[in-house]
């Protein structure tokens, strides 16, 4: 570019434009710079470069230096016009002076894949051909053409130009010799993978192959039916188990979707992360059940999502800010595979408990029905995150709010810190329903209890929130581990077995999650949300009570279990670090495991039933009765140890996560709680754990839960219900290090 004669730079305005441009084959046609931003902007996505308005200013700064070079007339004296070669030139040119050389060579790779596929096209139609072939397309029907295929076979399986050539010139000849007047671009695809598959272009017939239903497996999905025997297994209608709450659905249960639809696409997307992104040698093992990535169904969307409650409210603190939450919480819900967290709610929908009467529909209770209703149209469940220690009051209007909707699928659940859930506990000792409510909740798991350190806090199912951490987090998938599997391999008091394929498994998740996370990342998930949110990923140690059972030779050993978990979340940070693609994981999760414990335990008993080998004497009466009837008896899905004989529920796992800084602990229907002296058998089983887990700890624990005479189910350490704590007997002992023995 030239510089102007009175030494100012020369402006667009002023200077000639550009109107025309000569085409390879000699056609002036007018000139359009929008053509060169599409194709730099192409170039750019190819390289994961997204900078807004990068594209259109390299475009303006060819335009300029074409208009500049304009002014040079021809001998004749008419303008130069550009020709399109001379222009694309120029844009490589301007990409290496700007910085950009990755954009540039996938601009110049583009140029030249155009050129053979232009050369492609020029390959004649056979002489052989008498009666033109029709060809059915997706839309429309066309003449076959030998030349459209060569270019499809460069552009899509970027083969070269003779190997193209040759593998059209086959499939020519079977079109020809097949007598057929009509086929469709399946059948041509299928022949073209014969003839690369004939001569080993393995690359590009993995590239043109084909991701798809089966008719008949359509018509199966279409009607309702899973594809897989283990989620047909899941359908039996006595494989109901205390863990599998009566109001779920089971086809939604075993399939993921209620919709037929929606499971047509999902199985499709299964099938192409299974092919496309997860690397081969993983993909066997989550294959082969040692393993389980969880929603390959919606692999391009995350898992959870945890925000603040005020983020999503229209400013200020009022029911019209508390029902704006509504229409933000709507369409996140959409973007989300699995559930979407409103973390500290107070501040927005304090207004309701205070401006509504009892009963009122734009009161809490109202409110909490409308965000079932959003959940079950986008398929995504909204919960409800900690209040804070200051909004006690509020804290247990929304807890009473929330008993009063029915259990279900799509019922918000609650995930309130132990400390905070004591402080509401005891504000409402004195009433009479509070307590009933609370363990109502807890056993259908919509409230969850959790716990944290000083530097970390849990936000949500697979999310761990840095404290004073501002923005938004989210979990972008689960990877579930098959410990049962691993104890039966290893035998009976062979933990040290154990503990080596326990990290063998969690590096293989690590590369999933680095293979998703690059995939989420290339496709710019949190563009498409609309923010960006720091994402982690979720390890989920399945079957921990089977695991322990298989080495203690039908015992339990908490410490046992102390030990495993604890080698699941060192191994996960520590080979996280080391990770070709470093990702950051939530370890061990004890959520998002309900199908992989279906599809572990379906997959482990039939290779049992081949291999000769059953231990159903480990397990009580009830499940060995169950057994028989022919149901299907899921592994534990989270890290719940009881029921044990003997034992307290809520004991064992206090003992078993004490080496988990974080946390959260389910008790939806666990078994073996129903006492007929205990009207709250939850909360008398997360009065165990939660004393006893901080004592492990090493918080100190004086007196936890005091006794008052008004409150009949606050409980003092001595009592029956609740552990007593003996600083010699129960002193706390430092986190065992699997990995680190000394």
């Amino acid at each position: 570019m030239s510089a102007h004669r009175g030494g100012d730079e020369p402006s667009r305005a002023s200077a000639p434009r550009v109107t025309r441009v000569r085409k390879r084959d000699g056609r002036v046609v007018p000139f359009q710079v929008e053509k060169i931003t599409a194709a730099i902007a192409g170039a750019m996505a190819a390289t994961g470069d997204h900078e807004t308005g990068f594209a259109s200013e390299v475009a303006s700064v060819v335009e300029l230096t074409l208009a500049g070079e304009g002014k040079k007339p021809l001998a004749g004296g008419q303008p130069q016009v550009p020709e399109i070669e001379d222009i694309q030139d120029l844009v490589e040119r301007a990409l290496m002076e700007l910085g950009r050389p990755q954009v540039a060579k996938a601009y110049i790779l583009y140029r030249d894949r155009r050129a053979r596929i232009r050369e492609a096209l020029r390959v004649h139609r056979s002489d052989a051909l008498r009666t033109p072939i029709r060809v059915r397309e997706t839309e429309g029907v066309s003449t076959w053409s030998k030349g459209r295929l060569v270019a499809a076979l460069i552009d899509e399986a970027e083969l070269p130009r003779d190997g193209a050539v040759e593998i059209a010139a086959g499939v020519e000849r079977r079109v020809f010799a097949s007598g057929l007047t009509r086929i469709t671009t399946g059948l041509i695809r299928e022949l073209v993978a014969g003839e690369l598959l004939e001569r080993g272009w393995t690359h590009a017939l993995a590239s043109l192959g084909v991701i798809g239903l089966a008719r008949h497996d359509l018509r199966q999905v279409l009607a309702g039916r899973p594809l897989d025997e283990w989620e047909r297994a899941a359908l039996v209608p006595a494989a109901r188990t205390p863990a599998r709450p009566a109001f779920a659905d089971p086809v939604a249960d075993a399939t993921g979707y209620a919709e037929p639809g929606d499971a047509v696409a999902g199985e499709v997307l299964r099938r192409f992360a299974l092919e496309e992104i997860v690397p081969g040698g993983v993909g066997e093992l989550h294959r082969a059940g040692d393993l389980h990535i969880e929603d390959l169904r919606t692999v391009h969307r995350p898992l959870t999502l945890c925000v603040e409650a005020e983020l999503l409210a229209s400013g200020g603190h009022s029911v019209a800010s508390a029902q704006a939450v509504l229409d933000g919480a709507a369409d996140l819900a959409r973007r989300v595979s699995r559930v979407l967290v409103l973390e500290r709610p107070a501040d927005v929908l304090a207004p309701l408990a205070r401006a509504a009467r009892p009963g009122s529909p734009l009161g809490l209770v109202g409110f909490l029905r409308s965000l079932a209703a959003v959940a079950r149209a986008s398929g995504a469940r909204i919960d409800l995150g900690a209040c804070g220690p200051r909004f006690t009051s509020f804290t247990a209007k929304l807890v009473e709010a929330l008993a009063e909707l029915p259990a279900g699928r799509f019922a918000p659940h609650i995930y309130l810190d132990g400390h905070e859930l004591e402080d509401v506990l005891a504000e409402n000792a004195r009433s009479p329903t509070f307590a009933l409510a609370v363990d109502r909740l807890m056993g259908d798991g919509r409230l969850c209890s959790t716990w944290g350190e000083a530097d970390e806090a849990f936000a949500g199912p697979g999310c761990h929130r840095r404290r004073r951490e501002p923005g938004i987090v989210s979990c972008g998938g689960a990877i579930a581990l098959n410990l049962p599997r691993l104890a039966r391999r290893g035998g009976a008091w062979r933990e040290d077995l154990v503990q080596s394929g326990i990290a063998e498994l969690v590096q293989a998740a690590l590369e999933v999650a680095g293979a998703l996370d690059s995939f989420q990342r290339t496709n710019d998930t949190d563009r498409a949300l609309g923010f960006h949110a720091r994402r982690s990923w979720a390890i989920v140690p399945v079957g921990l009570r089977e695991a322990l059972l298989f080495l203690g030779d039908g015992t339990i050993d908490p410490d046992q279990g102390a030990r495993l978990l604890g080698l699941v979340a060192e191994a996960s940070s520590r080979f996280a670090l080391g990770a070709v693609t470093p990702v950051v994981p939530v370890a061990p999760c004890p959520f998002f495991g309900e199908r992989a414990a279906r599809r572990f335990a379906w997959l482990d008993e039939r290779g049992q039933r081949q291999d000769g080998a059953e231990q159903r004497w480990l397990f009580s009466d009830a499940e060995v009765e169950q057994h028989a009837r022919g149901a299907l008896r899921p592994y534990t899905a989270d890290l719940r140890l009881s029921p044990v004989a003997g034992t307290g529920a809520g004991r064992h796992e206090a003992e078993a996560l004490r080496t988990l800084p974080t946390g959260a602990l389910s008790l939806a229907g666990l078994p073996g709680l129903a006492a007929a002296d205990d009207e709250t058998p939850y909360l008398s089983a997360w009065r165990r754990f939660e004393v006893l887990r901080r004592a492990r700890s090493g918080e100190v624990v004086l007196e936890l839960f005091p006794r008052r005479a008004s409150a009949p189910h606050a409980l003092a350490p001595g009592d029956d219900a609740a552990p007593s704590f003996d600083p010699d007997r129960d002193r706390p002992s430092p986190a065992p290090s699997p990995l680190n023995p000394a």
